[in-house]
């Protein structure tokens, strides 16, 4: 298990000391082995994605899992002598694409030109406006009958777990002890539930009905918002983008175009 040794000056109790190093973890993952500027630039229409494999988006995801899939992130990804830029199409270790996109901004991609859009914890990095603005680009780069699904970490469930001591709390603590990232955080009920808000640039925190309020917002239609579980859903091949060490914290919602 990590000690506090192994992390010198790390202190859990200083949200804007630990900010700049939070930051450097985050950029230490942005890493591959190669990357290869695409010949003829990032597509922006359904029939341009199409001919590249391309049915669907996952944002902040360096390297996609879904083989039909264009990865996107806001931080750059690098290679030896590489580091991508905005708006070009980059080839990842051989058999991934990825595009450096900002979700404040609106998605170069023409209306009903993907079938779906997925993200894991995402929406809790950006303000309320800005996911909403987000999750209505969304909205109208999926056809008609595609699927959004986006994961994030539930407040539902830390604030069960705070006021009924069910072991949420100190399991999460755990999890991310072995995860490495950082020493041990404090074992204080108080602490593990205010890191979530304060830690990792997150910005809002969502419940199932916050976020069935921000999806109608961008216009998603309340009767096709729906609350699944972890790796179900409309499209399995884009539920099994869920990844494991996140579920004892996490809500996964869909919305149907």
């Amino acid at each position: 298990m990590k000690n506090q040794d192994a992390f010198p000056g790390w202190d859990w109790d200083d949200p804007d000391g630990l900010a700049v190093r939070l930051d450097a973890i985050s950029a230490d993952v942005a890493v591959c082995r190669k990357l290869e500027p695409a010949a003829g630039g990032l597509p922006q229409d359904r029939q341009g994605l199409r001919e590249l494999g391309v049915t669907g988006i996952e944002f902040a995801a360096f390297r996609t899992a879904h083989p039909e899939g264009l990865g996107t992130d806001l931080t750059a990804l690098r290679s030896a002598g590489t580091t991508t830029e905005p708006g070009t199409l980059y080839r990842v270790d051989g058999d991934r694409w990825f595009t450096q996109l900002d979700i404040g901004r609106p998605l170069p991609f023409a209306d009903a030109s993907v079938d779906w859009v997925y993200a894991e914890h995402l929406i809790e990095h950006v303000t309320m406006p800005v996911a909403v603005g987000w999750l209505r680009e969304a909205r109208r780069v999926l056809r008609p009958g595609g699927v959004l699904r986006i994961t994030t970490p539930d407040l539902a469930r830390y604030l069960v777990g705070y006021a009924t001591d069910d072991g949420f709390l100190a399991k999460h603590r755990r999890r991310l002890t072995t995860m490495g990232f950082g020493p041990p955080m404090p074992s204080r009920p108080a602490f593990l539930v205010n890191q979530i808000f304060r830690y990792y640039g997150h910005q809002w925190i969502y419940d199932l009905d916050e976020l069935r309020h921000v999806l109608t917002l961008a216009g998603f239609a309340a009767d096709q918002i729906r609350h699944c579980a972890y790796r179900q859903g409309v499209r399995a091949d884009v539920a099994d983008l869920d990844t494991a060490f996140r579920t004892d914290e996490t809500i996964y919602v869909e919305a149907d175009r």
